[in-house]
């Protein structure tokens, strides 16, 4: 899929590249318009494009790689949570630090290596997101679930020296 970021929904931590392809974490002093749909308080941003129905994948790069997460969230949240963190309920995400997915509650992972890039694969008839290690596309996990709105692609970082790149 050709996803971009959202940068109406950029939190103020987030400093977007001019393609709208590359998330950095900033200090917080970014000068944003105001924007209904803007995170708050972190440095999240959603994909500018949402899916109702289908199967979708786009991948990612992390690179380096402190304290991240990437995943779908649920339309609805936009309208509740305006600091969206990868713990909410209706936010399906792998988080870096512990490899693990961010449902509540939470369940460990056990990744033997490094992740660089990761295929975020959500579908709507199957119901369930899928994670993959791009550089040998063996699955990470697979979470199950029912999609009853639209998802978006979801990101967020915790560390200034993280970046995360839309391929």
């Amino acid at each position: 899929e050709k996803v971009t970021l959202d940068p109406e929904t950029a939190g103020p931590f987030v400093i977007l590249s001019q393609d709208y392809k590359t998330i950095r974490c900033g200090d917080g002093n970014q000068n944003l318009p105001d924007a209904s749909k803007r995170f708050t308080s972190n440095a999240a941003v959603l994909g500018s494009q949402g899916f109702t129905c289908g199967r979708h994948y786009w991948e990612v790069e992390v690179e380096n790689e402190k304290v991240w997460a990437v995943g779908v969230a649920l339309e609805s949240l936009l309208k509740k949570e305006l600091d969206l963190k990868p713990t909410c309920k209706g936010v399906w995400a792998l988080q870096r630090g512990q490899y693990r997915t961010d449902r509540v509650p939470p369940d460990p992972l056990t990744v033997t290596e490094e992740l660089r890039r990761i295929r975020v694969h959500p579908d709507h008839e199957m119901g369930r997101v899928t994670f993959y290690n791009t550089e040998n596309m063996e699955q990470i996990v697979q979470l199950q679930t029912t999609f009853t709105e639209k998802v978006f692609p979801y990101f967020c970082l915790y560390a200034l020296e993280t970046q995360i790149r839309l391929c």
